[in-house]
């Protein structure tokens, strides 16, 4: 294979870890570690389906080895669609909580592969020193709308896992292990409310390296509604509030026995983050892309 066409290849052989065939203009975007033009991108995929490397159907590519890749893909189309139209009405409501930041929509419903069983990703990030009390308010709005994920309802309800404020946008100790999936990750990362951070939150995390192609999306950036709550809440009423829902919220994350026995930065939960992911499956997935590469490549 040629540069250009290794580097399709494990771009290709990432995403089919998850089961997401690209298009073209996906494939140049996501193209790894290789900075080329979308002609050069298309001469490569010629060149790999001339040698049965890769196919096409349609506007998508994807390896030979996933021969029902799009009919799987198209199912889980519709279930995006049905999530997505869901995510605009619950957005509505999110983006009156007064210290949000930005919201965005993360993990299968942002890669495009929700299935059935799929529940709806979100991250958080919040005003500095307003992480719980923010997160509490959502969880809380979630809960009287119906559409927090719980033990008992998880398909197509909202999930919020993962939230920090302004000041930790340096995501570092997540991205160190598995530096491939969390730029992925970030680069996926879908936001539908912000205030200004998103673009703060990319260049805090260079993409450059693994992503040349990439380019940054461009969110509106909207006005908050309550900001006569955020004055009210901003002064020494407002920390002790903080003080008290972070304290409720820390020590429920900790008491959960999976998330107490959680490795590495699989669980974090302190004053200005919560990352509660203790079935973290990025080393599975890390795994899975290397062998696809390793079948094809040695």
């Amino acid at each position: 294979m040629t540069k250009i066409e290794l580097s399709i290849f494990k771009t290709l052989a990432f995403f089919a870890v998850f089961g997401r065939p690209l298009t073209l203009e996906e494939i140049w975007q996501y193209l790894y570690k290789l900075k080329a033009s979308q002609l050069q991108v298309l001469i490569g995929l010629e060149n790999l389906q001339k040698n049965s490397k890769i196919n096409r159907k349609n506007q998508y590519y994807f390896l030979n080895r996933q021969p029902l890749i799009i009919a799987e893909f198209e199912n889980r189309k519709l279930v995006c669609q049905r999530n997505w139209q869901k995510v605009k009405w619950v957005i509505r409501l999110l983006r009156n909580i007064p210290f949000v930041k930005n919201i965005s929509i993360i993990n299968s419903l942002a890669f495009g592969t929700s299935n059935e069983k799929s529940d709806i990703d979100i991250l958080l990030i919040a005003k500095k020193n307003r992480l719980w009390t923010t997160r509490a308010l959502l969880v809380l709005l979630l809960e009287i709308i119906g559409q927090n994920k719980n033990k008992w309802y998880q398909a197509g309800k909202f999930c919020l896992g993962f939230a920090f404020d302004e000041n930790r946008l340096n995501l570092s100790q997540i991205k160190k292990d598995y530096p491939a999936h969390f730029v992925y990750w970030l680069a996926s990362l879908a936001p539908v409310y912000d205030r200004g951070i998103y673009r703060k939150l990319i260049q805090a995390n260079s993409l450059v390296e693994i992503l040349p192609n990439w380019q940054v999306k461009n969110p509106k950036i909207t006005s908050p509604t309550f900001t006569l709550l955020e004055k009210w809440f901003s002064g020494k009423l407002g920390d002790r509030l903080e003080a008290f829902l972070a304290r409720i919220q820390i020590n429920k994350v900790w008491r959960d026995p999976q998330n107490k026995k959680a490795e590495g930065n699989k669980v974090i939960a302190d004053k200005s983050m919560l990352k509660m992911h203790p079935m973290d499956r990025r080393g599975e997935y890390q795994k899975k892309w290397l062998e696809i590469l390793r079948g094809v490549l040695t």
